[in-house]
């Protein structure tokens, strides 16, 4: 086990989705740790466009009709849907929070 894998370990990573992000790098190549740094920022890209659509929705809710915040609600949620299934939460979060502490710590060998 390499240093970064202890440390994501020590992250909160699981061995599973360790192993899931070396099937990925084997697969299409890159380095463990560019892997989890562009996670750590499809994450912060990922919550501004929930930010995003959350804005919108209220500005549905002040300024629609009702059946407009009825079915642009129900598109803007099926758009958050969409957005969250091609980004696996749970990694994108460890990613980020991975990324906070390490790597802006300059903390990575």
């Amino acid at each position: 086990m390499t240093n970064i894998e202890t440390q994501l370990l020590e992250a909160g990573f699981t061995v599973k989705e360790i192993a899931y992000l070396n099937r990925n790098i084997n697969r299409y190549g890159s380095s463990l740790l560019e892997v989890v740094f562009d996670l750590g920022k499809r994450f912060i890209m990922v919550l501004c466009i929930t930010a995003a659509v959350a804005l919108i929705f209220l500005a549905l809710l002040f300024f629609a009709e009702q059946y407009n915040i009825v079915s642009g609600g129900i598109s803007l949620f099926i758009v958050l849907m969409i957005v969250w299934f091609f980004q696996p939460p749970l990694i994108t979060y460890k990613a980020w929070r991975y990324r906070k502490k390490y790597i802006s710590s300059g903390q990575t060998h």
